[in-house]
């Protein structure tokens, strides 16, 4: 058996791995194929050292796709300047801004959406998410495999796009079904929402490993990512279909992991009743989600392809897929009520409020006994936010809850009581009112469905 060993350029990502061992492997001859990311290195073993592909049969196959060979330690190229590293902090930093304001700002409030809205309105509404909460999600997914994506299809322009296209009209296609199903089954496809949590939370993680692992941190970079496109690739059969394939299932799952204005519209799908009807409010809104996604779909490749800005692109990425992926993190931290940023900011207030103004604003007995039979648990939003900061009701008491919706925004309008009513509770602008039966003594909290607007306390005495 002879082997040989090769030293390459250009490796970046746990995808070039990949992409390199299944080319060479192609090679008449060849019988193991071992390659590693952080050594910059492939061992390559034949039958015979005639077998071996010499460093110009790999380069002619290789070079256009980025990759360069040599029998000898090339020198590392330069890593980015510490003024391009500043130039991409100030850019990130500028995004994060925008994105907070766009998810707080009042620019989309009137769009408000049921079941009976037009279908303009629901896109409208998709322009929304794809502008706040829902590029969180989806569009830090869609950064975190752009690595993977672009390598694959470099070397025909046209096929740069095809993992982009195939990953946003399955998306497009699975909204549209299961939108349609939704309307005509009811809430067979409908995840609850601590399962879409931890189903969140371990795309999130996935997309904090692939972060660090675009910022260059040694530590990430041993984390082999690259195994589960392997097993993806021994189902299949066909090249294409392997390569394929992975967008597709990415565009698919993103129905499945909805944020705040997801939620909302396939309420109003499910509550629609109609196949037709369902299929038409989640495709439009699905629509009003794409030039975000195609904006990110676009820009990854044609910066990934300009050696100029490839590598500051990448860093720029990474540290986007980062931001999103902790926020994502600590917002489903809320829901499954584990310890996050919020919850601590929530339970110890800079003001509290004084007995009387507790009794006032918020639970007000229906009766004046000593025990009251009923009390009302009033609450307010306003834009972003919930008030009053602090709520004081009686335990094992019926309850209603009374929510006076002001002008709420994106996820503020779907109301997740955690531990005091199972359901999301979905405004409509006024006078929103359910009941439920106030639980044991114990502090709890509210906050909407993704746990990104500010919690308020109930202490339940």
């Amino acid at each position: 058996m002879a082997k040989k060993t090769y030293f390459i350029q250009g490796m970046h990502c746990p995808a070039c791995e990949t992409f390199i061992e299944r080319t060479v492997r192609k090679i008449k001859g060849i019988k193991k194929v071992d390659i590693s990311l952080t050594k910059s290195r492939i061992v390559i073993e034949a039958e015979s050292f005639q077998a071996i592909p010499s460093v110009y049969k790999l380069n002619q196959l290789l070079k256009e796709n980025g990759y360069s060979f040599s029998e000898k330690i090339q020198k590392q190229p330069q890593r980015l300047s510490l003024i391009n590293i500043l130039q991409v902090v100030i850019i990130f930093l500028l995004v994060v801004v925008l994105f907070l304001t766009f998810n707080r700002s009042q620019l989309f409030s009137r769009f408000y959406v049921d079941a009976s809205s037009n279908l303009t309105v629901f896109f409208f509404f998709g322009i929304t998410a794809g502008l706040s909460s829902c590029a969180a999600l989806v569009g830090g997914l869609l950064l975190s495999v752009q690595d993977s994506w672009v390598g694959k299809n470099s070397i025909r322009k046209k096929r740069g796009f095809l993992p982009f296209l195939l990953f946003n009209g399955s998306r497009l296609v699975t909204f549209a079904v299961l939108g349609g199903l939704l309307g005509a089954l009811g809430g067979v496809f409908q995840f609850s929402l601590r399962a879409s949590a931890v189903i969140t939370i371990l795309v999130s993680i996935l997309m904090f490993i692939i972060g660090m692992q675009m910022l260059g941190v040694k530590l990430f970079q041993k984390i082999p990512l690259n195994y589960a496109g392997r097993m993806v690739s021994s189902v299949t059969a066909e090249n294409k279909i392997k390569n394929n394939l992975m967008p597709i299932i990415f565009g698919a799952i993103t129905f499945f992991i909805p944020c705040g204005y997801t939620l909302i519209v396939q309420t109003q799908a499910l509550e629609s009743g109609s196949f037709f009807r369902g299929l038409s409010i989640l495709t439009a809104f699905a629509l009003g989600t794409l030039p975000i996604l195609l904006l990110i779909s676009f820009s990854s490749v044609k910066f990934y392809k300009n050696p100029r800005f490839s590598s500051s692109f990448r860093f720029l990425s990474g540290l986007l897929i980062l931001f999103f992926a902790v926020i994502t993190i600590n917002s489903q931290f809320g829901i499954l009520n584990i310890p996050n940023l919020g919850s601590v900011k929530a339970q110890v207030p800079e003001v509290s409020l004084t007995t009387a103004e507790v009794d006032s604003q918020a639970a007000v007995p229906l009766e004046q006994d000593s025990v009251p039979q009923s009390q009302v648990m009033k609450m307010e939003v306003k834009g972003f936010e919930y008030f009053p900061k602090i709520i004081t009701i009686k335990a094992g008491i019926p309850t209603r809850f009374e929510i006076t919706d002001n002008v709420s925004i994106g996820c503020a309008r779907a109301v997740y009581a955690r531990g005091l009513y199972p359901e999301i509770i979905l405004l409509q602008p006024g006078l929103n009112v359910v009941d439920f039966i106030a639980p044991t003594a114990g502090t709890y909290q509210i906050s909407c469905s993704m746990w990104m607007v500010e919690p308020i306390t109930v202490i339940v005495e």
